[in-house]
């Protein structure tokens, strides 16, 4: 009785189990995901207008896998528009292609051709340029606003220039410090100069800016110019706990199109960022703090003292240092991006009062001037 009792429980119990068994497979989802992928968005950068100009975020100098670089057309297009970018010009080495295993050595036209459907979705201004790579002199320089980069494939250097020329582009020379002993202004440059070959010269690239271009700057009446000239992901290139942003070339142009900005480079109205460094002409800079700095009535006075709040509308941060000695001023203001501090000042004191923007130069450790409170 008690082996049938037990046979009897035995079976109920299997029974049971298959049940339930039963129900949990059918309760199984197929998949589970987890987590949540990446939102894509773009992050703007705020700056002032000066004199009625868009001031447009550019990076002139890109490298795609079509001559040394890892990324491929289209995602340097989704790169710039992320980090709140204007315009780009993708330039890879004409001499230099192919340069990864693989590619196959065509149309030198195949980088831009890959990223113009990607820039127009994105809203991207997408310029066609290329590196004319020899040794120094002249070194590499880039020709932006190009029809047709084939066309370089040239021995003699001028006629590569005089042929990007004839086909309107902008000619500028790049990293005049890369890879020689001395940077120095040679006499084919001067030659280049002197016939139009050379319109612009980078002051910035990479990690690296060069004093000795922009003296050559000023003294022939260059446009400067700053790029990141990447050849690797731009996000394992720069680290953000440095820099918030990549070397921009910032254009003071009539509107956002291409033609402006080809416009505006031709007549050299830029300002080069670079880390906290903002580099131009003196009166665009001045204009630059100006319209982005507002300086509000005192909120609360003592007997002695004004208390006024400085604000910071833009994503360039100040650093300011008292020109001369102002008994009861502070010597020096760090004005973060988008951010304001609350100062205190003499109630009676002199109006008005000069600091040094250290971080805004017309050159080397030469910095504006401004008038506060």
């Amino acid at each position: 009785m008690k082996s049938k009792r037990l046979l009897m429980t035995v079976a109920l119990a299997a029974a049971c189990w298959s049940g339930m068994s039963a129900q949990q497979t059918q309760e199984l989802p197929d998949r589970i995901k987890m987590g949540q992928e990446r939102v894509k968005v773009r992050h703007d950068i705020r700056l002032p207008q000066i004199d009625g100009y868009e001031l447009l975020k550019c990076d002139f100098h890109i490298h795609t896998v079509f001559s040394d670089g890892i990324v491929w057309p289209s995602l340097r297009v989704n790169e710039a528009w992320e980090e709140g970018l204007d315009a780009i010009a993708l330039s890879d080495h004409i001499e230099g292609q192919p340069a990864r295993e693989g590619m196959k050595k065509g149309d030198l036209d195949l980088a831009f051709k890959n990223a113009e459907g990607e820039a127009l979705r994105r809203g991207i201004i997408l310029i066609k340029g290329g590196e004319i790579s020899r040794s120094m002199p002249p070194g590499h320089l880039n020709a932006l606003f190009l029809s047709d980069v084939d066309s370089l494939q040239k021995d003699d250097v001028v006629e590569v220039l005089r042929e990007a020329r004839r086909q309107g582009a902008y000619i500028f020379w790049n990293h005049p410090g890369w890879n020689v002993e001395e940077v120095k202004w040679h006499d084919m440059h001067e030659q280049l100069w002197k016939e139009g070959l050379l319109n612009g010269i980078e002051v910035f690239n990479e990690f690296e800016w060069y004093p000795k271009a922009l003296e050559w700057a000023k003294e022939k009446d260059l446009t400067l110019m700053a790029n990141t000239d990447v050849h690797d992901v731009v996000e394992r290139l720069y680290d953000r706990k440095q820099t918030a942003h990549r070397p921009l070339t910032l254009v003071l142009a009539k509107e956002r199109t291409q033609a402006a900005i080809k416009e505006a480079l031709f007549d050299h109205r830029t300002l080069i960022w670079f880390f906290d460094t903002l580099i131009g002409k003196e009166d665009y800079l001045k204009k630059f703090f100006e319209g982005a700095v507002r300086v509000q009535p005192s909120h609360y006075t003592t007997e002695t003292l004004s208390y006024v709040t400085l604000t910071n509308t833009c994503d360039v941060p100040f650093r300011l240092e008292a020109a001369s000695e102002a008994k009861g001023y502070p010597s020096c203001i760090q004005l973060p991006a988008g951010a304001s501090v609350v100062v205190a000042v003499p109630k009676d004191g002199a109006h008005p009062v000069s600091y040094k923007v250290t971080n805004l130069l017309t050159a080397y450790k030469q910095s504006i001037e401004v008038s506060l409170f």
